[in-house]
């Protein structure tokens, strides 16, 4: 079987690593789905909601840094299994023992699950592809997480009529833990044994903080990705709710709306490297953040529940084309060096700035009205794509050039 669309097929670490994304993308992305859900129907509040929200993804965006820092000393592939064993604990717990405290520890646990796993994506999916296969390689990564989310969403809208729907989110929880099986077979992959060599006595979080300083990629992406990490955090968490509660929609219908929107976002990532290629980089970013900006404001101002689901599936699409076009572009714009360093601020940068914004994403929902988040949602994304094309537009080229001689 030939894993690989474009000119060659992948490599076998990559392929592994494709394997355990999806298992573990459809557990989280199942779970995701109906434990909020089941704690809105338990009787907790939309502000209880965002703080538990809030917590895995502060989790997520501190320990992102530390997990780079680890990376460089104990191998990306050791990260990723512990990444995968602390995701798959983290969802349990929070199934197993849904109180209080309790959910809040095995939060935080899940969080730095995802904040080492999302230090080790990028840089894997780079040392693992060469600059032919390199942007179908992310995008296939981001399709089959996006598949994994629509196997996700289907089989969790139907299990609880066969199981209780904590032996239904208890089976999804398991799945991060086997995929620590396929990572464990890949092999380690470091491409530059020296550095590693030297971290192990040299690196660390100082130093990493000088590198931020010093980089103008590294500021550029925190900036940029902070941005889209505030306006994502006050509605992505919440469209669900918004669905049941203010259009109330049924929990089928809110599994096949996000079912739908998935297989979309999965198409469209494939089709990214195409367009990409005709449009470049950064011009494909900007334009599709620009068009999901009026989608947004539809669903802000909703006059149906089709219209506002149809919306949701468009925005969904543009939006997430950006992520292996994005994804691809600053792995390929940093020095190899810093790569770790770099994929590791991405996700603290995109993390802590959703737990800002999920808990005042709960509280605007629960003061305001459904509708108000979306519309700081908007006037974030266009700040977050003038930025862009400011910094990336006119120095694309000239990024890619200086990257390849380690400036």
């Amino acid at each position: 079987m030939r894993w690989g669309y474009g000119s060659r097929p992948f490599s076998r670490n990559a392929r592994y690593f494709l394997a355990a994304s999806f298992l573990q993308s459809l557990g989280t992305g199942a779970f995701n789905l109906l434990f909020g859900i089941i704690l809105m129907n338990s009787g907790q509040s939309e502000t209880f909601l965002g703080y538990i929200l809030s917590l895995g993804l502060l989790a997520n965006g501190v320990f992102s840094l530390p997990a780079g820092i680890l990376a460089d000393i104990w191998g990306k592939k050791n990260v990723l299994i512990i990444a995968l064993i602390l995701t798959s604990g983290g969802l349990m717990g929070q199934v197993l023992m849904p109180v209080g405290r309790a959910t809040a520890l095995f939060s935080l646990l899940f969080g730095m699950g995802q904040g080492m796993l999302a230090a080790v994506t990028l840089p894997l999916l780079a040392e693992n592809s060469d600059s032919s296969t390199q942007p179908y390689l992310f995008s296939v990564n981001f399709s089959l997480t996006t598949a994994a989310l629509v196997l996700g969403s289907l089989c969790v809208g139907k299990l609880p009529g066969l199981f209780s729907a904590h032996w239904s989110l208890v089976l999804f929880s398991v799945l991060p833990g086997i995929a620590v099986i396929f990572a464990a077979l890949m092999g380690q992959n470091d491409i530059n044994p020296t550095a590693r060599s030297r971290s192990r006595t040299q690196i660390d979080a100082r130093e990493y903080w000088r590198v931020v300083k010093s980089s103008r990629v590294a500021r550029d992406v925190f900036v940029y990705n902070f941005q889209i990490g505030l306006g994502a955090g006050l509605v992505i968490p919440f469209f669900n709710i918004f669905l049941s509660q203010k259009l109330h929609a049924s929990l089928d219908l809110v599994g096949i709306v996000m079912s739908i929107s998935q297989v979309g976002v999965a198409s469209a990532g494939l089709l990214a490297p195409l367009l990409m290629h005709s449009l470049g980089k950064v011009k494909s970013v900007v334009i599709f953040q620009m068009l999901s900006i009026p989608l947004l404001l539809m669903i802000a101002l909703p006059q149906s529940l089709g219209i506002v689901i149809v919306s949701f599936l468009l925005r969904n699409i543009l939006m997430n084309m950006n992520n292996p076009i994005s994804g691809s572009f600053t792995m390929e714009i940093t020095p190899l060096k810093l790569r770790s360093t770099v994929s590791s601020l991405v996700s603290m940068s995109q993390n802590l700035s959703r737990a800002l914004s999920a808990s005042i994403g709960g509280w605007l929902m629960g003061t305001m009205g459904y509708s108000s988040p979306y519309f700081l949602t908007a006037l974030l994304y266009l700040s977050a794509s003038l930025f862009y094309w400011r910094v990336f537009g006119p120095h694309e080229k000239e990024s890619v050039q200086e990257s390849r001689i380690g400036i």
